[in-house]
């Protein structure tokens, strides 16, 4: 059983469960049924709508992309699958990764989906804005993979579902919620020791804000669409914040990897 076997045992168990389904749904209702509600209520050009629409949903994706995750590993060490897996020819790298795929595969399937209704959705009410479903397809994805990333290391460092699912919502809380309050703390913290002139924006300070995936999308997104993709500046430019967001599929799951290598699997 290699990699590629896992994932697509991955990929049936959700089919089989109706998992893909209700993420897909869950998707599709945040982003073109947001989309749909802004589009109706207001008179924006339809670029506005866009990236009101992609700053809503960066809220709400990452949530579907940490439970989507957090699960995969404690579930089947909970139920006792993960012995049976283990006595298997696969290794517990190769359980990691064909878990990340079949999970990533599954987001990127409902984020396409959603991205396509997303595009119906604005052409039919404002008539236009098919050069912006591009951008704004690739940044949810790489965002909403992310997340996956993110809470496939949660379940791999975990040792009961129930612990996953409070480390999920704590990262949740503090990546997603409570960032912009952390990166003014900062700023005024390093104003108050004399590192900064108050209200200054230092390079190092903006990086920092755009170390959450949601906070990389959103620069992504708004570089791409602005024509900042062969910018000199790293921070007007598409490419930094695409590799934080490529960082953040690596970092977590290899973390997550070297916790599960030598963990007690009871």
């Amino acid at each position: 059983m290699s990699v590629r076997t896992v994932a697509r045992k991955d990929l049936a168990d959700a089919g089989r469960s109706k998992a893909l389904w209700a993420v897909t749904l869950v998707v599709v209702l945040f982003t073109a049924g947001i989309t749909a509600m802004l589009g109706m209520a207001t008179d924006q050009p339809v670029g506005e709508v866009f990236r009101l629409a992609f700053q809503l949903v960066v809220l709400t994706l990452p949530i579907v992309g940490l439970f989507l995750a957090k699960g995969a590993i404690t579930g089947e060490r909970e139920s006792g699958s993960l012995r049976v897996l283990l006595s298997l020819p696969p290794s517990r790298r190769d359980i990691l990764l064909g878990k990340f795929l079949g999970r990533t595969a599954l987001m990127l399937v409902a984020t396409l989906v959603g991205g396509v209704a997303t595009g119906l959705v604005v052409v039919a009410l404002l008539g236009g804005g098919f050069e912006l479903l591009g951008p704004f397809i690739l940044s949810l994805g790489l965002m909403g993979t992310a997340f996956v990333a993110i809470g496939l290391g949660i379940s791999a460092v975990s040792a009961s579902d129930g612990r996953a699912t409070a480390f999920a919502v704590a990262v949740y809380l503090v990546l997603v919620v409570m960032w912009d309050l952390i990166e003014a703390g900062l700023q005024a913290g390093a104003a108050e020791l004399g590192l900064v002139e108050a209200g200054s924006h230092p390079a190092w300070l903006q990086f920092i804000g755009l170390l959450p995936p949601n906070q990389a999308a959103i620069a992504a997104y708004e570089t791409a669409v602005s024509g900042g993709v062969f910018a000199t500046d790293p921070f007007t430019s598409v490419w930094l914040p695409t590799l934080v967001l490529l960082a953040w599929l690596v970092v977590p799951v290899g973390a997550g990897y070297l916790r599960l290598r030598n963990a007690d699997i009871a």
